[in-house]
């Protein structure tokens, strides 16, 4: 059995030590040949140095450099540059448990899968943090799978996610508008989304964990509205390309949504929130601004595919344009 593990990242080089060292500690099943892949996205810090000294005995570690900003470009180019028959993701601020390859591999080397959801938690000083609104409703924003259904998942996340190499036979690769760089998020969404409507199994491993230690900055009140911002971007997009929804009342509703800005910035501004965290009301207010912003400028594309109850016949030239 071969496998590969992909991780892109761009300057976090301090993160990615740890991970890897994380990495070199897990268990390789006897007979499975393992290599490591480390794609970077341009990064201008010392991560190639961090690369250059990591030693592992457990796996091979090969590097690849993807200039074009974006993450799903540097999938993309991690899907290119390995062959394993099972694909395996993990991020840059990971730290994976000692039988994590085993553990997510499992379901596809023994027939039952085509893709495994694996689980994502938080050490225990990011765990609490999140346990305070407005993050403990936006838990998924940071890669939580803890609202995934054991039984039926409809999606995977990035953070920890496997898949047999056969699915980009029909799925083949990344949206590269979506994700980190692009939009913001719902690149894995839609991945999994195609994967589902293209007859591929997806079974969760939500039991094989990995910690996000995250940086704890995405949690000021900039970082919140920012990412709730992207959350409505990428939400219009599948919106419009993918589930093909109409929305005659956007400008309407992007008018009132206006409205609702100025008043939950005066609400927070009497609370004293507008220094610390946006409040919920805020976030949900720019998430709903962005998503309707985004969705009058996609309505006037094409839609990018046929039919999210049709298995889509998608071309890597189509599927990797800008």
């Amino acid at each position: 059995m071969t496998v590969s593990i992909i991780i892109c990242t761009r300057n976090r080089a301090e993160s990615l030590k740890p991970t890897l060292e994380s990495i070199g500690r897990a268990i390789v099943p006897p007979g499975w040949n393992v290599e490591l892949l480390v794609v970077d996205n341009g990064s201008t810090d010392h991560t190639h140095a961090v690369i250059n000294t990591a030693r592992f005995s457990n796996v091979i570690l090969r590097y690849a450099h993807e200039p074009k900003t974006g993450l799903c470009h540097a999938r993309n180019t991690g899907l290119r540059e390995t062959s394993g028959q099972i694909i395996l993701f993990t991020d840059d601020d990971i730290r994976v448990p000692l039988y994590w390859i085993e553990g997510m591999c499992r379901p596809v080397v023994d027939g039952a899968a085509d893709a495994v959801a694996g689980g994502v938690v938080f050490p225990p000083h990011i765990a609490d943090a999140l346990a305070r609104p407005p993050y403990s409703s936006r838990r998924s924003w940071f890669a939580s799978t803890e609202e995934l259904d054991r039984e039926t998942p409809k999606r995977l996340v990035g953070a920890n996610m496997a898949f047999h190499r056969h699915v980009l036979d029909r799925v083949p690769g990344f949206d590269v508008e979506l994700g980190p760089g692009a939009l913001g998020f719902h690149d894995e969404t839609l991945f999994s989304l195609q994967l589902l409507a293209a007859g591929y199994k997806l079974v969760s491993a939500l039991d094989i964990m990995v910690e996000h230690h995250f940086d704890l900055s995405r949690l000021t009140r900039k970082g919140m509205i920012d990412l709730a911002r992207k959350m409505g971007r990428s939400h219009a997009f599948v919106f419009h390309h993918w589930e093909h929804q109409k929305s005659q009342l956007a400008f309407p509703r992007l008018v009132l949504s206006h409205l609702c800005r100025h008043w939950t910035q005066y609400s927070d501004r009497i609370k004293g929130n507008a220094t610390r965290s946006a409040s919920i009301s805020a976030l949900q207010v720019e998430q709903d601004l962005a998503f309707y912003r985004e969705y009058l400028a996609q309505r006037r594309r094409p839609y990018k595919y046929p039919s999210r109850s049709l298995a889509p016949p998608v071309t890597r030239t189509a599927l990797l344009s800008n």
